[in-house]
C-alpha cells in the first residue's frame, strides 16, 4: 500500500518570523526611586535542594573522577563563574524514601552517635562551602527515626526532647566532621498540611538557650513551614506574636502566590518569603526540539521555570528560588527524573552534562547579585498557574544594585510572536546609553539544538530623541537578559572552554564489585558501596573477618516513620548501567536469621523505581528465604518458587541469574532452579540487591556478558532521528517520568511508523492496552495482528531477535487498542556505541582499531573459570551436594557433536585460515514477543511468490508467561555458550572496516584458546550435545535435586 510518511521532525518548520506591525509595545518604567528597599525583599539569589538520594552518585565522582567532581561543584557554586547558587537545603535523612530514594539517617537509635558521613548531603554542602564560604546552609526533615516517633507516644514532652536531640547532635557532628555551621533550619516536616507550632517554638527556645554547642546556635534562623498549596503558617504567625518572632522566613513550595498574610508579614514584620522548593527543567531539549522547534517551551520546560522565578516576586514577594535538585546524581528511572541543572549519572565514566537548566540559571545569577533590589513597576508576570505556568502575555523582572549603579532586566516569551517593550530608565546612577543582551532560544534551520543558547544579542540603544527610552524586542520562545553588566565573556555553550567532560560510555561488562576499598576512600564515601543508590533500607559497607561486605542495616526495631506523601519500599538498591541487556549476575548472600519471611536476593534488568510505585520493584529478581525456600520474581509477581534442600541460609550461598534474550534462569550454589519467559519483557536494565528488614549481607558481586547475544542496547528515543511516522500520532513532549526522557508518541486510528536499523534485533518499548500490532521486517511479516493485552512503562511490547547481523527495515502498524511508543532498543556488542538506529562509520572504525590494539598488546591468557562454572552447574545437577572429582588431563580435543537440525541462516564466507567452525547462529525460538528471523533470504536466493507469509512466531504474546525447571527451549549448546563465555560466531564481514564480525565480536568474547579449552573440557565430560540436551530436558536423567513448584506438579 502506498502512503506518505512524516519525517522525524514531527512538526513542520514554521516560516521565518516576520515582525508584525500590529504588535503594541508594552510600556515599562524602571525607576530607581521605586526600588524595593525593604531588607526582607532583597534578591537572595538561586538555591538548591540536596535530598531524596539525588546527590548520591557524586560520592563516586569524587572518589573516581575528582577533577570532574570539582568542576561540577565549581559550575554550581563558585562566584562569578557558573550558576552561582547561594543556598543549599539538605534533607535531614531518616532512611525513608522521600521521592527518588532514601537519605541515610544520621542517628538511627537514641544512643547511637550522629553520623553525618552517611549519604552525600553533608559532604556536598561542605565542598560547596569550601568553594564559596558565603553559601548559606539549611536542613529539612521528610521522615523521622522510629525512636523519635516512639518518644511522642509517651508524651509530647518526651517527643520534643527526642527530636531536638536528633537535630542538635546532627548539628554537632556536621561541625565536628566538616566544619559546617548551619545558617537556617526548616523546622517543620516537608510539605506539612498542619504546621507544628509547638515544635517550632520548642526548637527556637532550645537553640536560643543551648550552652553546649560548638558555635552560637541562637543565630540559626528558622524557616516554616515548607507547605505545598497552602500558607497556614502565615495566618498562625499573624495571630501569634511568639510564633511570629520565632520564624524568620516563610517557605512555600510550587506556587508563585502569597496571600494577604504573607504580604503583611513581609511588609510590616520583615519576614522573607522564599520559593523554597521548585523544579529544575524536566525536558530534554535535544529531543523536544523535534516537537516544538525550540526545545524550551511547555510544561516543566525552561521557559516555564523562568516564569516561576519571575512571577514569584510579582505575585508573592518571594526573593529566592530553590531548584530541586540542581544536580541529578541518581539514575535515570528514579522518580521525577530527568530534572536538573547538571546531569551526573554515569559515575563509571565521569561524564556530566550542562543541561538547559544550567544556562537558565546563568541568565539570572550572572547578571544580578545577592542583595540587589527589585524595581517595583518594572516587574510583572501573568499566566495560568497550576504548578506550571502557561498562556502568559508578559513576564519580566528588573533588579538593580543598591547604589543603582547597575541594572538587569529578565524577560521570557513562550509565544510564537515577538514581544515588544518600551522601557524608560529613570533615576539610576548610571548613564543609560546602551544595554547588552543575552538570549537563549531554539535553533534556526539546520543548527544544532543548543546553537542559540546563552548567546550575546544585539546592543540595545536609546530611541532617537529619547536618551532614556529603549525598545526591547524579545524573540519568540526565548529567555532574554538585558543588562548594564559586562557580557564579553558570554559565548553560548562554549562559555566554559576548559570544561571538557569525559565521554559518555556504557559500564563495560564483565563488572566485579569485589568490595576492595582503601581507608581514604571510605572516609570520602562514608559507608556507601560503589555506584549503588538505595530505594529502601540502607545498604552499607561493613567490615567482616573476610574483608568488606554489603549489609542491609535497617531492622524491624528501627524502621522509620515515613513522609506523609510517600511510603518506603522494602530494602532495595540498584547499580550499574540500564543499557545492559544479556548478562549474568551472581553474588554471595548470607541471612541474619532463619525466619521464613526473611530473604536476600539479587536482580537484573532493573530500569525504573516507579513502574511499581509503592514497592519500587523492577526487573527480575531471585530470592533465598530463611526457611530454605526460594522465589523468582517478575516485578512484584512470583514467577516461580520452590524449596531448597541441604542449604544453610546463614552461611554464604551463591545466587545467580542469567538473562538471555527473553529468558531468565535462576541458580543457587550452581543448582539450576527455574527458567522463566515473561509475557512483556523488560528488555534492558541495571543490577539490584534486595532484602527484608534484617542485617542480611552480600559480597562477591560479579556480572558477566552473555557471549551468544550482544550484552548492551542502543536506545533510540521515539523523537530520535530516523523514525518515520504517518499523520495518525499525538506528540507528547512532556510525558510522565515513567517514560524515558519524558517523551512519547501516542497512536491514533491508522497509526504506523517505520525505520531502518542496523543490528541483529530490535525491541519496541512502550505502554499498551489491548493493542494489536502488525510488524514487517525487511518486507516479511513477523507479526500479524499480534495482541498485547497490557504492557507497563519501560517494558517491551514486542522483541524481535536473532536477525542476521546487518541493516534491516521495520514497518509497524498499530491495528487496535491503545499504544504509546517510548523507545526502540537494538542489541549492541560495543560499550562505547552511540544511541542511533544505524552505526556511524567512525564508530565502526574505532571498534576495529581497538580490536587490533588489543590483539597486539594483550598476551594470550587461559581463563577457564567461566567454563568451569557451566561445568559445575551441569555436574551438580546430576550429583547435588557432592564434591566434584578432579578431572583428568584431556587426551584429545575433538569438537563436540552438533545437533542434526539447525535453523536456516544466510550463507557466509569463511576465511581459509581459521580454527573457528562454520556454525549457525544459536537458534532461540522463545515465547513471543521474541521472533526468529530464520526465514530471511540470502542475496543469492530469490523467493517466488507463495500463498503463505513467512513463518510467524510459534507463540503469541497473549499466552501466559512460561516457567520451566530446565531450559528446554534452549539447546544445551546454547546454555553451554552462555554460561561458559564462548560464542559460535559465523564469519560475516563488515564492509566499512573490512573486519569480520567474528573479529569485532572477539573484543567481548572468549579467545580462540579459551574456546578450544572449552571444547576439550566438553570432551572430558564425554557428553554429546544431544546428551546435554537430554539432560536439560529431563529425558531419563535426574533433574535438579531441589523441588520447585513446577516439578512437584509434573
Amino acid at each position: 500500500m502506498d502512503f506518505s510518511m512524516k519525517n522525524n521532525k514531527i512538526v513542520n518548520h514554521f516560516s521565518n518570523f516576520k515582525e508584525r506591525s500590529t504588535i503594541t509595545p508594552m510600556e515599562v518604567l524602571a525607576d530607581g526611586t521605586q526600588a524595593n528597599e525593604n531588607p526582607a525583599a532583597c534578591y537572595r539569589g538561586l538555591g538548591c535542594v540536596s535530598g531524596n538520594n539525588s546527590s548520591r552518585l557524586l560520592l563516586d565522582y569524587e572518589v573516581e573522577h575528582p577533577h570532574a567532581y570539582e568542576e561540577i561543584m565549581r559550575l554550581l557554586f563558585q562566584k562569578d563563574y557558573g550558576a552561582g547558587l547561594t543556598h543549599i537545603k539538605l534533607e535531614l535523612g531518616a532512611d525513608v524514601n522521600s521521592s527518588s530514594g532514601t537519605e541515610p539517617c544520621t542517628k538511627r537509635s537514641l544512643n547511637e552517635p550522629a553520623d553525618v558521613t552517611r549519604g552525600a548531603g553533608f559532604q556536598f554542602a561542605a565542598d560547596a562551602k569550601a568553594i564559596n564560604p558565603d553559601i548559606t546552609i539549611d536542613m529539612l526533615r521528610w521522615g523521622e527515626p522510629k525512636w523519635v516517633t516512639d518518644a511522642f507516644v509517651i508524651s509530647q514532652e518526651h517527643g520534643l526532647r527526642a527530636r531536638y536531640r536528633w537535630y542538635k547532635e546532627t548539628l554537632d557532628a556536621a561541625y565536628a566532621v566538616y566544619g559546617l555551621k548551619f545558617d537556617y533550619i526548616s523546622a517543620d516536616q516537608n510539605e506539612t498540611d498542619t504546621p507544628d507550632e509547638a515544635w517550632i517554638l520548642y526548637l527556637r527556645h532550645m537553640l536560643d538557650n543551648e550552652k553546649n554547642a560548638p558555635y552560637d546556635y541562637s543565630k540559626i534562623k528558622l524557616i516554616a513551614s515548607d507547605e505545598v498549596g497552602t500558607r497556614n503558617i502565615a495566618e498562625q504567625m499573624v495571630d501569634n506574636s511568639v510564633l511570629r518572632n520565632a520564624v524568620d522566613v516563610i517557605g512555600l513550595h510550587y506556587t508563585t502566590f502569597g496571600d494577604s498574610y504573607t504580604n503583611l508579614l513581609n511588609e510590616a514584620y520583615g519576614k522573607e518569603i522564599w520559593y523554597s522548593e521548585g523544579i529544575a527543567p524536566c525536558n530534554v531539549p535535544e529531543l523536544t526540539v523535534q516537537a516544538d522547534e525550540s526545545g524550551l517551551v511547555g510544561k516543566n520546560g525552561p521557559i516555564d521555570v523562568a516564569n516561576r522565578i519571575i512571577n514569584s516576586y510579582y505575585n508573592g514577594k518571594m526573593v529566592m528560588y530553590e531548584f530541586q535538585p540542581a544536580v541529578a546524581a541518581y539514575y535515570d528511572g528514579a522518580c521525577y527524573a530527568p530534572k536538573q541543572l547538571i546531569r551526573a549519572w554515569e559515575p563509571w565514566s565521569g561524564h556530566f552534562v550542562l543541561d538547559i537548566g544550567f544556562w537558565l540559571a546563568m541568565h539570572f545569577s550572572r547578571f544580578a547579585r545577592k542583595g540587589w533590589m527589585y524595581v517595583n513597576g518594572a516587574c510583572y508576570g501573568d499566566g495560568e498557574e497550576n504548578h506550571a505556568i502557561a498562556n502568559t502575555t508578559h513576564n519580566f523582572m528588573t533588579l538593580t544594585a543598591p547604589d543603582r549603579s547597575e541594572m538587569s532586566m529578565f524577560f521570557t516569551n513562550e509565544s510564537e510572536d515577538v514581544r515588544i517593550y518600551t522601557v524608560q530608565v529613570k533615576d539610576m546612577a548610571f548613564e543609560p546609553t546602551v544595554f547588552s543582551s543575552v538570549i537563549t532560544k531554539g535553533p534556526s534551520g539546520r543548527q544544532a539544538y543548543d546553537a542559540n543558547w546563552f548567546r550575546i544579542g544585539k546592543k540595545i540603544r536609546p530611541i532617537r530623541n529619547h536618551r532614556d527610552t529603549f525598545t526591547i524586542k524579545v524573540p519568540p520562545r526565548s529567555i532574554m537578559t538585558v543588562t548594564t553588566m559586562d557580557v564579553s565573556w558570554v559565548d553560548g555553550v562554549n562559555t566554559f572552554p576548559a570544561v571538557q567532560p569525559h565521554l559518555s560510555s556504557r559500564l563495560a561488562l564483565p563488572y566485579t564489585e569485589n568490595l576492595q576499598y582503601t581507608k581514604e576512600e571510605i572516609a570520602v564515601r562514608g559507608c556507601a558501596p560503589r555506584y549503588m543508590t538505595d530505594q529502601g533500607g540502607a545498604f552499607e559497607l561493613v567490615e567482616t573477618e573476610d574483608g568488606f561486605a554489603i549489609c542491609q542495616k535497617i531492622t524491624p526495631q528501627i524502621i522509620p516513620t515515613n513522609w506523609r506523601f510517600r511510603g518506603t519500599p522494602l530494602p532495595l538498591t540498584c547499580f550499574g548501567d540500564d543499557k545492559w541487556r544479556s548478562y549474568s549476575m551472581e553474588a554471595e548472600v548470607k541471612l541474619s536469621n532463619l525466619e521464613e519471611h526473611n530473604f536476600a536476593g539479587i536482580g537484573i534488568r532493573y530500569n525504573s523505581t516507579v513502574t511499581c510505585e509503592f514497592t519500587s520493584m523492577c526487573g527480575y529478581s531471585g530470592r533465598l528465604y530463611g526457611d530454605g525456600s526460594w522465589k523468582l520474581m517478575d516485578m512484584e509477581s512470583v514467577a516461580a518458587e520452590g524449596i531448597t534442600q541441604h542449604i544453610d541460609p546463614k552461611q554464604w550461598n551463591k545466587l545467580k541469574l542469567v538473562v538471555l534474550g527473553n529468558a531468565i534462569f535462576f541458580f543457587i550454589n550452581g543448582n539450576f532452579l527455574a527458567k522463566y519467559t515473561p509475557q512483556c519483557m523488560i528488555n534492558s536494565g541495571r543490577a539490584s540487591l534486595c532484602s527484608e528488614y534484617a542485617w542480611n549481607m552480600f559480597r562477591n558481586i560479579h556480572l558477566e556478558p552473555a557471549s551468544v547475544q550482544p550484552p548492551y542496547v542502543r536506545r533510540v528515543d521515539c523523537f530520535g532521528n530516523g523514525i518515520l511516522y504517518n499523520e495518525n500520532w499525538e506528540v507528547h513532549a512532556m510525558e510522565s517520568y515513567h517514560f524515558y526522557n519524558r517523551t512519547s508518541m501516542e497512536a491514533k486510528t491508522g497509526a504506523e511508523f517505520s525505520c531502518t536499523f542496523e543490528g541483529s534485533g530490535i525491541a519496541i518499548v512502550g505502554t499498551a492496552e489491548n493493542a494489536e500490532f502488525t510488524v514487517l521486517i525487511d518486507g516479511h511479516t513477523m507479526y500479524e495482528n499480534c495482541f498485547v493485552p497490557s504492557c507497563l512503562p519501560r517494558q517491551a511490547c514486542l522483541v524481535i531477535d536473532q536477525l542476521p547481523e546487518g541493516t534491516h527495515s521495520m514497518r509497524v502498524f498499530i491495528t487496535g487498542g491503545k499504544f504509546k511508543l517510548d523507545v526502540l532498543e537494538i542489541p549492541e556488542m560495543y560499550p562505547r556505541m552511540t544511541d542511533t538506529l544505524t552505526v556511524p562509520a567512525n564508530i565502526r572504525s574505532t571498534v576495529a582499531a581497538e580490536l587490533r590494539q588489543k590483539r597486539a598488546a594483550q598476551a594470550v591468557q587461559k581463563d577457564s573459570a567461566d567454563f568451569m562454572d557451566a561445568d559445575e552447574m551441569l555436574w551438580h545437577l546430576k550429583h547435588p551436594f557432592t564434591e566434584p572429582p578432579k578431572q583428568p588431563e584431556p587426551t584429545e580435543t575433538t569438537e563436540p557433536e552438533q545437533p542434526e537440525e539447525t535453523a536456516e541462516t544466510p550463507e557466509t564466507e569463511i576465511p581459509e585460515n581459521t580454527d573457528v567452525p562454520a556454525a549457525d547462529d544459536a537458534d532461540f525460538t522463545e515465547a513471543a514477543p521474541e521472533a526468529s528471523a530464520a526465514a530471511t533470504e540470502t542475496e543469492d536466493t530469490v523467493a517466488e511468490p507463495q500463498a503463505e507469509e513467512p513463518a510467524a512466531p510459534e507463540q503469541n504474546p497473549t499466552e501466559q508467561p512460561a516457567t520451566e525447571d530446565a531450559a528446554s527451549e534452549l539447546s544445551a549448546e546454547d546454555i553451554f555458550h552462555v554460561l561458559s563465555g564462548t560464542s559460535p560466531h559465523s564469519s560475516e564481514y563488515d564492509a566499512l572496516t573490512n573486519q569480520s564480525i567474528e573479529e569485532i565480536s572477539e573484543i567481548f568474547d572468549a579467545s580462540e584458546e579459551q574456546a578450544k579449552a572449552a571444547k576439550a573440557s566438553d570432551v572430558e565430560m564425554e557428553w554429546s550435545a544431544d546428551k546435554m540436551q537430554q539432560f536439560l530436558n529431563g529425558e531419563g536423567i535426574d533433574q535438579d535435586a531441589d523441588h520447585s513448584a513446577e516439578s512437584q506438579q509434573s
